[in-house]
């Protein structure tokens, strides 16, 4: 859904990336949260899919090593995945997946049992290595981190990504414990180029500030969706 409100969002997502005012370009984004189930890797499938979309070529990244959720929903057959791929198992290309209708191109995660110690296959030299080459090769590398609570490995992705994206549940999770978050993390936040605030109640929204009830107002964005192409162009 190309014109929806959702997707109208992760654009908002990705101009921020574009318009990161930093020396070097944002290429490597991570996408991370403060405690789990947040929505973060649904962001990162979608901002992948949507810069798909655009044209330029975009790889995602599972590195959520201990609970690779996404790619046990886009490969659950994968037998390799990036930790074979930096132990010389496997090479790149053949470890690879790309869906054959979005063209998307992703490197999957596979879990075998228990990594005892996930912050160092993150911060190994043929992680670096790796990483160097998909800059090489790709516009944009999306990667699916961690949450920022319950493991380290995210604080030793500094070497590895250029800017993170911070998603928030709305209406769940406390302030108090994002902050705390961002705290222990000061890496992290020092590269932080935006919050998402995800799984938002627009409707509830607009209740909380009547001030600005009109800007959440959906008869302003229906001119603009995919269900309004018949609407003529007004005055």
């Amino acid at each position: 859904m190309p014109l929806s409100r959702f997707a109208e969002a992760i654009r908002s997502v990705k101009l921020g990336i574009d318009l990161n005012p930093t020396e070097t370009p944002s290429k490597v984004i991570g996408l991370t949260s403060a405690v789990p189930n947040e929505g973060k890797t649904t962001i990162a499938a979608s901002l992948a899919q949507l810069i798909g979309h655009s044209g330029k070529s975009v790889i995602v990244v599972d590195c959520d090593l201990r609970n690779p959720s996404l790619s046990a929903n886009l490969t659950p057959n994968a037998t390799a995945g990036i930790v074979e791929v930096i132990q010389g198992k496997r090479s790149l290309e053949e470890t690879v997946w790309r869906h054959p209708k979005t063209g998307l191109t992703f490197l999957p995660a596979v879990r075998r049992g228990p990594l005892l110690h996930t912050s160092e296959i993150l911060s190994a030299n043929a992680m670096q290595k790796l990483f160097a080459s998909l800059r090489a090769s790709y516009d944009y590398v999306i990667v699916d981190l961690p949450p920022l609570s319950p493991v380290v490995d995210v604080r030793v992705t500094g070497a590895l990504v250029d800017g993170f994206i911070l998603v928030v549940e709305w209406g769940r999770t406390k302030i108090e414990v994002v902050q705390h978050a961002l705290h222990a993390a000061p890496n992290i936040y020092e590269r932080m180029i935006g919050a998402v605030l995800n799984k938002t109640d627009i409707k509830a929204m607009g209740r909380y500030n009547a001030y600005l009830n009109e800007y959440y107002s959906e008869s302003h964005y229906a001119r603009y969706s995919e269900g309004d192409s018949s609407r003529s162009f007004p005055n």
